[in-house]
């Protein structure tokens, strides 16, 4: 039997390269009518940055700097140049004018390193990378505090890199403000290694603009007590989400419940292309989800663990939820300790086809709950094989009453209502012939 292929990951990018050419200093101490030197520094960020060229590298030291910055291209392939903030305690960009809306704008090969940056509360975002970046990073800095949109913004960049940040504490009242929005048609964005956490959207969200965004590496993140999601896929294509922590979602100290289902990842809007593979999610509304749109496809979920899945907002609880969508395949995920069903596949009067569920682990939480199965009219092609569940639990499987009244295999005794109470193999055997799925499937003591 051949199942659909993984989805294809994105490269995870080096950084771009240490700076080769001169060294311009900024202090506080300085005058922008000075030579740049560790000697004689500048004032401002700002003037450095009119001074430098590719391959050069500014180097600002400790201090507080109100300042908004233009990172503009040198040219196309030009060298990248290095802003970072050196010295103990690392420096503060802050902004000077507050009607402004964005504190960086990136429009070529910069590489943003080390600060501090603290919005004060201003609508602002903190840093945007705009059309015209490229090869471009935010690397080891503290990032907060704003009441925009988001924390960081991707639209229209390329090849960009964010590593080693704490973006939090992006927060509008009663509104979306994500730590991390990748808006199309960014491409060949990774995300790596950064802690997210306590804003009023998401973690990460990913969108179209003009175009889809495509290319998206989230990876080893520690995605956190959010308002709403850990990483929402809307229409995105080549997207990965591997190796992530994600937990707590919904925050309700940060925003009221409502907003969303608390998902650690949400898939829909047409999106496509999309893994996620083995990573942990803890206390959340629902672990993965991929709802609302029968054009989103091939979306493969393999290797996760899930647990502690809450039914809060009320209508959750799921660990793995798929309600609409072409091509997707679950794999190998380990899934305990839901408020409702461990999977609830096609089970939300919508179409899923070519749906592939194998190899998955499934334990009880506070009710019961194994395993929901649509109508066989919203699960056309399905392949369910080789899963393992916990004795006592429940599967169910919509409209099963009429399939056995016309079967008459003998096995009524075995359902009460559409659900099974695997006390036995001998149910879960009745689960099999009535059905006619779950072949190598078996109980967990």
């Amino acid at each position: 039997m051949e199942f659909p292929q993984r989805v294809e990951v994105p490269p995870e990018r080096p950084l771009p390269p240490e700076p080769e050419g001169q060294s311009w200093y900024v202090s506080p101490k300085g005058s922008d009518a000075g030579k740049g030197t560790r000697e004689s520094p500048l004032r401002t960020i700002g003037r450095a940055v009119a001074l430098a060229r590719p391959g050069d590298a500014i180097r600002v030291q400790p201090g507080v700097y109100a300042e908004q910055l233009v990172l503009g291209s040198r040219g196309s392939g030009a060298a990248s140049i290095l802003l970072k903030g050196e010295g103990q305690p690392r420096p503060t960009l802050v902004p000077g004018d507050k009607s402004r809306s964005t504190l960086i704008r990136v429009r070529g090969s910069w590489r943003v390193e080390n600060f501090e940056i603290d919005i004060g509360g201003a609508p602002m975002i903190a840093l945007a990378f705009e059309a015209g970046a490229s090869q471009a990073a935010l690397i080891d800095s503290d990032v907060h505090g704003g009441t925009a949109g988001a924390g960081v913004l991707v639209e229209g960049g390329q090849d960009i890199t964010l590593q080693h940040n704490a973006l939090h504490h992006f927060i509008r009242e009663g509104e979306d403000s994500h730590g991390v929005a990748v808006v199309g048609p960014s491409r060949n964005i990774v995300i790596r290694e950064n802690d997210i956490h306590h804003n009023s959207g998401d973690s990460i969200q990913c969108q179209a603009g003009t175009a889809p965004a495509e290319t998206l590496l989230i990876v080893s993140n520690t995605l956190h007590d959010e308002g709403e999601n850990g990483v929402d896929i809307k229409r995105c294509n080549a997207v990965t989400v591997r190796s992530n922590i994600l937990s707590d979602f919904p925050n309700t100290d940060i925003r009221a419940p409502g907003s969303s289902a608390g998902e650690a990842v949400v898939i829909h809007e047409a999106a496509s292309g999309v893994s996620i593979q083995g990573n942990l999610i803890s206390r959340a509304g629902r672990g993965v989800s991929v709802v609302d749109s029968s054009s989103t496809e091939d979306v493969w979920v393999e290797g996760n663990a899930i647990e502690d899945i809450h039914n809060f907002p009320e209508g959750n609880g799921q660990g793995i939820r798929i309600a609409s969508a072409r091509n997707v395949t679950v794999v190998g995920n380990t899934i305990g300790r839901t408020d409702s069903y461990a999977m609830m596949l096609a089970a939300d009067g919508q179409t899923v086809s070519g749906l592939t569920v194998k190899d998955n682990i499934l334990r009880a939480g506070s009710q019961p709950l194994l395993l929901r199965l649509g109508r066989e009219s919203f699960r056309p092609g399905m392949v369910l094989q080789g899963n393992s569940y916990l004795r006592g639990g429940v599967l169910k499987a919509d409209g099963v009453q009429e399939l056995l009244s016309g079967a008459n295999l003998g096995f009524q005794e075995a359902f009460t209502g559409e659900q099974l109470w695997l006390t036995s193999p001998e149910k879960l055997e009745a689960w099999r012939q009535v059905l006619q799925v779950d072949q190598g499937s078996g109980l967990l003591e």
